[in-house]
């Protein structure tokens, strides 16, 4: 009976017990919940990008021009090469291209051996592949864009050339690149203004401002990469820039 009656007190112990414990705890998740909603109301921030783009135009270009030739002795491959380049050098000059301009690399040389019935090298010679190539830098870029395509014409005097892409660069870029961000800090500012007046707050101080990398393509590309685009094939380009803000919201 005893053993009964103990039983049962530590039953209603254990109850007792257990809603202590889950009153608790639900008084204690009242008061987190509580906190977080008060948290949350102290963080009134908005985060927005904001975008500045210029297009610009190169102001300098470099282009890289090789001609080979293939002979059987070096004595008249190197005749060949030099015939050749006075050829090279007489159409750059039509071009109007100064020829300060113009610098020409020393030639090199490949030595072309037999191969046995099987493939392989063997010591005996049987021909030279030599080559000599000309760079070009100018403030002219578009002459630069023309004597690249037309320079080719050359392959009907029997001149095997090949014209490298030429390169377009902008020398004013980074004064451009800050005009861009105080450009792209007042576009998010703007955003900022618009979306806290239509919440009926008021932009205040600035939390965290970061600036994204800048993009520089073509003209009509939408190209973009996490390091950032630099186009030199085009002499119009785009230049973009992006930066991120946080501002506190005042109600």
């Amino acid at each position: 009976m005893n053993q009964y009656v103990s039983s049962i007190s530590g039953s209603r112990l254990a109850m007792f017990l257990l809603g202590a414990t889950l009153a608790l705890g639900f008084t204690y998740s009242a008061h987190l919940m509580s906190s977080a909603i008060v948290s949350f109301k102290h963080q009134n921030t908005i985060k927005v990008k904001g975008m500045a783009d210029k297009v610009i135009t190169s102001d300098s270009a470099t282009w890289t021009g090789t001609w080979t030739v293939r002979s059987t002795t070096l004595k008249e491959g190197y005749a060949d090469l030099e015939r050749q380049r006075g050829i090279v050098k007489k159409f750059l000059s039509d071009a109007k291209i100064p020829d300060d301009e113009c610098t020409y690399s020393a030639l090199t040389t490949q030595t072309l051996f037999k191969q046995d019935e099987r493939g392989h090298a063997t010591n005996d010679v049987f021909g030279y592949v030599l080559s000599q190539w000309v760079e070009v830098k100018s403030k002219n870029v578009r002459l630069i864009e023309t004597v690249s395509k037309s320079i080719t014409e050359l392959i009907q005097e029997g001149i095997e050339i090949q014209s490298h892409p030429p390169q377009f660069i902008f020398s004013g870029l980074e004064a451009l690149k800050l005009e861009l961000l105080g450009g792209a800090t007042k576009n998010a500012y703007d955003r900022a203004k618009a979306l806290a007046e239509n919440s009926h707050g008021k932009v205040g101080a600035l939390n965290s401002a970061s600036q994204g990398v800048f993009q520089i393509t073509p003209v009509d590309s939408t190209d973009v990469s996490d390091g950032g685009e630099y186009d030199t094939s085009t002499i119009d380009k785009k230049v973009k820039a992006v930066v991120t803000l946080e501002f506190h919201i005042e109600k």
